[in-house]
């Protein structure tokens, strides 16, 4: 695997190295546009507002998966090592995880009843709230534990341990949403239940993606005695 570091410090990987970036970003800005969306319906009760929103994490989704492909393809015409083409493949296979989880959010947070949110408590919004603040956060630190990765990585480790922190607090806050939605009595379906439960997990699991991306990448400095 540490064939993928010396990759990166050839000036022939730098039109790969810049997309590569590029992608990072474009994930995060699904992540954070998720995050203005659900403030528009939790915060603001702009329910037009949050849907054109989630609309548009979708488009910014699809233009990181642009990229994604952009980037195989110019790996698939290098001359590269299997392993490196690989361990490239699979970095930006687990970035592309956490646009996905965020896009996935959106689309099902987007079909749950206003109905719902009426009943449910300043409580539960807020932790809902909580969840995705603590969830940018930590698309914040993957933003630079990628950028960090691709130049000098003096700060991997570092970064590495603050989204292991986020994603923990993330874990917490939704068991006490959990928690917190069930001392409600709601007077909706059981598919919207269904439905809530659902996007609750996806929302959890977006800052689980980012752990694994950092997980990874620490994978493959320790691989390559950078660490």
């Amino acid at each position: 695997m540490g064939s993928l570091i010396e990759y990166f410090k050839k000036e022939t990987a730098k039109n790969v190295l810049e997309k590569a970036i590029t992608h990072a970003q474009k994930v995060q800005q699904c992540v954070k546009e998720l995050d203005n969306g659900i403030k528009a319906l939790l915060k603001d009760k702009d329910w037009s507002k949050a849907h054109d929103i989630f609309l548009n994490v979708d488009a910014i989704e699809g233009e990181a998966d642009d990229l994604r492909r952009e980037i195989q393809k110019d790996i698939s015409k290098g001359e590269l090592n299997p392993s490196v083409r690989a361990d490239l493949s699979h970095l930006i296979k687990r970035l592309d995880d956490v646009a996905n989880c965020a896009n996935g959010v959106a689309r099902r947070i987007d079909t749950i009843p206003q109905t719902f949110w009426d009943q449910s408590s300043e409580e539960s919004l807020n932790y809902v709230i909580d969840m995705m603040d603590t969830t940018v956060e930590c698309s914040d630190y993957l933003d630079k534990i990628v950028i960090d990765l691709l130049g000098k990585r003096n700060k991997v480790k570092e970064y590495a341990r603050k989204i292991n922190s986020l994603e923990h607090h993330v874990d917490v806050l939704n068991i006490k949403l959990r928690r917190s939605l069930q001392q409600k009595d709601y007077n909706v379906n059981q598919f919207t239940v269904f439905t809530v439960g659902m996007t609750m997990n996806i929302i959890e699991a977006i800052s689980d993606a980012i752990e694994v991306v950092a997980d990874y990448i620490m994978v493959l400095l320790t691989s390559s005695n950078v660490l």
